[in-house]
């Protein structure tokens, strides 16, 4: 097989690593891991490394984020990188937007800049630098480096390091995407403050745990909490000071509850608890556990310690009954609970 049908086969196969799903909240060396080896082998080059620009443009430093030197999950703690007042003619032809096609690296006015620094203490003879965009801006760079005898590349190679350099910016956009809907997830999802479910999600879960308890013919169990004299909180202290009491909750609401409890802000101080495969009187106890938990946690604001108590009604859920009407009961034990003297559970 001659060069050219060799680039093309790996080209081939690289643009479907480039399309598989991979866990875009891993480093980049994780998720260009494959395209980086294969390319490797491809171009029978010494080295492959790709570099990003800093987000932060004043800063002007291009850092390794993967590197065919490093193992899969062998990550330096400490990146290495460039600064663009050390080099730079690399950076401007990095803004440029074109290849550097440097096959003599130590004469290339794009890259000489290295000679001394980098090149004759790696023995770096020829460099092909592709650039990786993003919008139609270069955010970055990937880095082939020939080692020993310098090297003339042809037509084909630059070709396929481009590939390679569209493979990353593909593999970032997807990144940047996957980011956007984890934060969409949050947003939709999650109680912005507290870092619980909220109460959009509950309306959302709730039909789908329900049938899923009715088909396996598993109790269920809703608790519904409300802070006691929580305006108090708010009026002697400050809103600060309650969110502050919020957030505590939430924090040690999870670590008293079990994996499978899902806990929700229903609003205000008002939290709703399911408890999965439990029935109301084990929810009851596990409320009362919660209960003294909570008795004994101090919230710090400022120089004041702050406690504070909560009432809870719980019910247990059945198919036959709309989940309004369960949430309606669990109010109205909720509401009894405060009626005779609070910081208690009612079921």
């Amino acid at each position: 097989m001659d060069n050219y049908d060799k680039i093309l086969v790996s080209s081939n196969l690289i643009r479907r690593h480039a399309s598989m799903k991979v866990d875009y909240s891993a480093p980049v060396q994780v998720f260009m891991w494959q395209v980086l080896q294969d390319s490797l082998e491809t171009l029978d080059v010494s080295r492959i490394s790709v570099w990003l620009l800093n987000s932060d443009p004043e800063k002007n430093i291009l850092e390794c984020v993967a590197n065919t030197d490093w193992g899969v999950n062998d990550i330096p703690k400490d990146l290495p990188y460039l600064t663009k007042s050390d080099y730079p003619r690399y950076f401007e032809a990095i803004e440029f937007g074109a290849p550097i096609i440097a096959d003599n690296a130590h004469t290339d006015h794009r890259t000489i800049d290295f000679t001394y620094t980098y090149l004759k203490t790696e023995n770096i003879k020829s460099m092909l630098d592709t650039i990786i965009f993003s919008e139609g801006s270069p955010i970055g760079v990937v880095c082939f480096e020939q080692k020993a005898n310098f090297r003339e590349w042809n037509r084909d190679e630059v070709y396929f390091a481009e590939l390679i350099a569209d493979c990353c910016t593909y593999r970032f956009m997807a990144q940047k995407q996957a980011q956007l809907e984890d934060k969409l997830v949050n947003l939709v999802f999650y109680d912005d403050l507290t870092g619980v479910y909220n109460r959009r999600y509950f309306f959302d879960a709730i039909e789908r745990t329900i049938s899923l308890h009715v088909r396996k013919n598993l109790p269920l169990a809703i608790g519904f909490i409300d802070f006691d004299n929580f305006k108090s909180i708010n009026d002697t202290y400050g809103h600060q000071a309650g969110d502050e009491v919020l957030k505590g909750f939430s924090k040690i609401a999870q670590t008293f509850l079990r994996r499978e409890d899902l806990i929700f802000r229903f609003g205000g101080e008002e939290f709703v608890i399911v408890f999965q495969g439990v029935n109301v009187i084990e929810a009851k106890n596990a409320l009362a556990r919660l209960q003294r938990g909570v008795k004994t946690m101090l919230i710090n604001h400022g120089n004041k310690a702050l406690n504070f108590t909560f009432s809870a009604g719980v019910v247990e859920v059945h198919k036959k009954l709309p989940i309004k009407d369960v949430i309606k009961q669990a109010d109205k034990l909720l509401y009894k609970a405060k009626k005779e003297g609070k910081n208690r559970v009612e079921y």
